[in-house]
């Protein structure tokens, strides 16, 4: 019976190109063996690994293609920027390298060409070569759809002051990104970019709360304040709405699937109550509400209950 050879340690941990094999006398039959995967051509993924995941295989692509970056859906995923599901499910890996070059056919590799600037690329810690998070931004607006584009720049630009439960510093301010595209000629990505960049804003946490502000301003609804703090009458703060109709003292609450813990719920039932302790009335929304409305049906309450509320005051006055 033939015994499979151990691989050296360090291939076994993480994937290898097979030239790096080769140079450690690893044959080309161990290369074909059941215990690894052949993402594409030239790589090998042992099960064994544990540096796996888009930046583990992505390393040893760009030993292959030394002129080449990370680049699209690959970038987006090492930078942690948010992308819809199809994107997400989509195991190709994304490069780019210079216009010029010829043309790369690779089995699960996709392969841009363009000119990219230096600024545009960053070399990381573990060697991966990756476009910056705003020349992804810019890249991506070519292939998404405007909410996914205004979702990324959100991320990008999140921030909450101190007195947040997590205060947050952005990675870019909105005017680093307006100078990056003012800047830019010539790249398909940039006519979306710049029109989704008019609709980002500060303090959107989730691409949820993206959506719903978004389909808030497409019914031709006043736009939501975010970051903002409900206090009480001596000034402490009592609850952070995820968007807040301030002259109407509507707070409107997106609740993902994570509130369904009994942890959450109570944390959720206190928040409640001091809301309505300070008299502003609370809108949450859920998935299962948007599974059900959709954004735009959700839209549509937000619209009712500010309706409610505007009939209420002028009653009141």
């Amino acid at each position: 019976m033939n015994v499979r050879r151990q691989l050296p340690p360090d291939l076994a941990q993480r994937p290898f190109t097979t030239r790096e094999a080769a140079a450690l006398g690893i044959s080309t039959s161990r290369l074909r063996a059941s215990d690894l995967v052949l993402p594409t051509r030239g790589i090998r993924v042992p099960w064994t690994a544990v540096e796996t995941g888009t930046s583990g295989i992505v390393r040893p692509l760009l030993d292959l293609m030394s002129d080449a970056v990370a680049s699209f859906a690959t970038a987006a995923g090492i930078w942690g920027l948010p992308l819809p599901p199809h994107f997400r499910d989509d195991f190709s890996l994304h490069v780019t390298r210079p216009a010029k070059t010829p043309l790369s056919l690779r089995p699960g590799i996709i392969c841009h060409r363009m000119h990219l600037s230096p600024h545009d690329v960053v070399a990381l810690q573990n060697g991966i070569r990756v476009t910056s998070p705003l020349r992804t931004m810019l890249d991506l607006a070519a292939v998404l759809q405007r909410d996914d584009i205004v979702a990324i720049g959100d991320y990008l630009v999140c921030e909450h002051p101190e007195d947040f439960p997590a205060p947050r510093n952005a990675l870019y301010r909105l005017d680093q990104i307006a100078t990056y595209l003012a800047a830019k000629r010539r790249v398909r990505g940039l006519p979306g970019a710049k029109r989704a960049l008019e609709l980002v804003r500060v303090g959107a946490d989730s691409v949820p709360e993206t959506r719903l502000r978004l389909a808030i301003i497409d019914a031709g609804l006043p736009e939501p304040v975010l970051n903002y703090v409900i206090r009480d009458s001596f000034g402490r703060a009592v609850a952070w709405p995820d968007q807040a109709f301030v002259e109407a003292r509507l707070s409107v609450q997106y609740d993902g699937e994570h509130h369904r813990t009994a942890e959450q719920q109570a944390s959720d039932n206190w928040r409640n109550r001091l809301v309505a302790d300070e008299e502003w009335d609370q809108l949450i929304v859920s998935s299962t509400d948007v599974r059900r409305r959709g954004w735009d049906g959700v839209a549509r309450l937000v619209g009712q209950r500010l309706s409610r509320l505007r009939h209420r005051a002028e009653l009141s006055a």
